[in-house]
């Protein structure tokens, strides 16, 4: 902030006005990025207790309210399949919904996870129960891979009913029922460590891994194991074990070893320290999504990114930015070349003036100054600010607070400049001092437009060309919108600190 500014607030209200400009931007992109359901899902499919719940609760932890989700020791609850998805806060909702391609009909919301008896008048093959949380994970930027829109999608990790519960018979339908669909990510098959090697975990296994040599995948084959209540002094063995059935089965099935990609993991979650757990997230996290970022079109986990990528051609904010610093930087240029070693019109005098005409006098000194500018009247009259597409995303922040700063900066060049060619203009032969003539009419706009370009919006400006390389779109706008609001805090600062600074305190 220069000296000769004068405030235009009281207080903190810079900030504030940019800050709601920004608020307004992200509820507009959370409107565009909102994601529709897609068809890819990722099942966990295991024996009645086998720590399916547990493990769909530990890797969500507090992202999941108590209320919204059963506990291990009541997995008996879950009658009804279970899928959990991406949604702005964690909800819990009936739905209605045959297949993973079907639309989702809301029936009902729920305050907490309903007990048995509440559902058994409710068609398993026809209702699900939908778990909202927010888990960007969970969206598929660029879509589901499985059709030519590629508007941000829902990724669903469905939780089915254990088999061998006893009381149920959609439980007891084969694997091939459970993986309804054709739309894997990959399933996940869970087993607790003392049953891997018993004779039902066998047959089951079977006839769970025929069903996957016939399901459709979005890439291969992709089968995650977790082996649960898995002591670590096991977790060597139990791992190899593990991995050697599968391989086994899937050979036997006709299955070359290379279609099926398998991960194994060994876990016990009633001891696991909580850095093992986070590593045991992110672990299952990057094999879950392997399959995505092998994909032809990488993935980008943030929806913003993804969002901002599908912003069309016109929305791409550089070229007027690079223009604010062009219009900028021509300012500051002209400025220099306006007054040279303190004069207006460099070398031009009354006596190189005399007996001319005021028009001709006139002429002259004007000719003379186009020359030490190195430019023509219309590009000095030129200074308008830039504008931004109608609609864009961004128009409210650019309109109220890029614009109004940048109006600010070019107004007193423009404005001495518009006085220049009056006073030139108005130029007379009886003037005795040109250069002292100048100086009295233009000196003390000058060194106001002059200071006006060095203030902290002003460096901001400048270094929009630099930005403007940055080939991610998204690093691009964050950068910028972080920026504007650390220039406007910093413009709000000065002005409650102002006396202090001009103290020198």
């Amino acid at each position: 902030m220069t000296p000769n500014a004068v405030p235009r607030n009281t207080g903190f209200t810079r900030s504030l006005a940019v800050q709601q400009h920004l608020l307004s931007f992200s509820a507009n992109m959370m409107t565009q990025i909102q994601p529709q359901d897609g068809f890819l899902t990722a099942r966990f499919v295991g024996e009645f207790s086998a720590g399916k719940t547990r493990l769909l609760a530990e890797l969500f932890g507090d992202q999941i309210p108590p209320a919204l989700f059963p506990v291990s020791s009541l997995e008996r609850q879950t009658r009804l399949p279970l899928e959990i998805t991406y949604g702005d806060s964690p909800a819990l909702t009936l739905i209605q919904r045959e297949h993973d391609y079907s639309s989702a009909e809301t029936l009902e919301a729920f305050a907490h996870f309903p007990e048995r008896h509440e559902l058994a008048h409710l068609d398993p093959m026809q209702h699900r129960l939908r778990l909202t949380i927010n888990e960007p994970r969970l969206i598929l930027p660029d879509g589901d891979g499985y059709s030519a829109d590629k508007s941000p999608k829902r990724l669903f990790l469905i939780d089915t009913p254990g088999w061998n519960s006893g009381d149920d018979e959609i439980a007891e339908l084969s694997a091939a029922s459970l993986m309804t669909g054709y739309h894997n990510l990959a399933v996940i098959y869970v087993c607790q460590a003392a049953r891997l090697d018993g004779a039902t975990n066998a047959d089951h296994l079977r006839d769970f891994m025929s069903a996957l040599v016939d399901a459709d995948f979005f890439d291969q084959a992709k089968l995650l194991m977790v082996i649960t209540a898995c002591p670590d002094k096991d977790a060597a063995h139990l791992k190899q074990r593990a991995q050697d059935l599968a391989y086994r089965i899937w050979s036997e099935l006709d299955g070359e070893a290379n279609t099926l990609k398998l991960d194994v993991f060994c876990v016990d979650f009633q001891d696991l320290p909580t850095r093992d757990l986070h590593r045991f997230r992110d672990r299952f996290w990057d094999c879950l999504l392997a399959p995505l970022k092998h994909a032809t079109t990488p993935v980008n986990t943030n929806p913003w990114a993804a969002a901002l990528k599908r912003w069309p051609a016109d929305w791409d904010i550089s070229p007027q930015l690079l223009e604010s610093a062009q219009l900028l930087e021509r300012g500051k240029n002209l400025l220099d070349r306006a007054r040279v070693r303190e004069e207006f019109v460099e070398g031009m005098n009354m006596y190189r003036l005399m007996g001319l005409k005021p028009a001709e006098l006139r002429e002259k000194v004007l000719k003379s100054w186009l020359r030490q500018l190195a430019c023509d009247i219309a590009t000095l009259k030129n200074w308008t600010v830039p504008c931004l597409a109608t609609g864009h995303p961004l128009e409210q922040w650019w309109l109220h607070y890029w614009q109004v700063e940048l109006e600010q900066l070019i107004s007193p060049v423009r404005n001495f400049f518009a006085t220049a060619q009056r006073t030139i203009n108005r130029l007379t032969p009886d003037i005795e001092d040109l250069q002292l003539h100048l100086t009295q009419q233009l000196a003390a706009q000058h060194d106001v437009a002059t200071a006006t370009l060095t203030g902290s919006f002003a460096c901001l400006v400048q270094s929009m060309p630099a930005l403007c390389h940055e080939p991610a779109v998204e690093n691009r706008v964050a950068t910028l919108l972080s920026l504007s609001l650390l220039q406007s805090r910093y413009e709000d600062y000065y002005f409650q600190h102002r006396a202090e600074f001009a103290a020198g305190t």
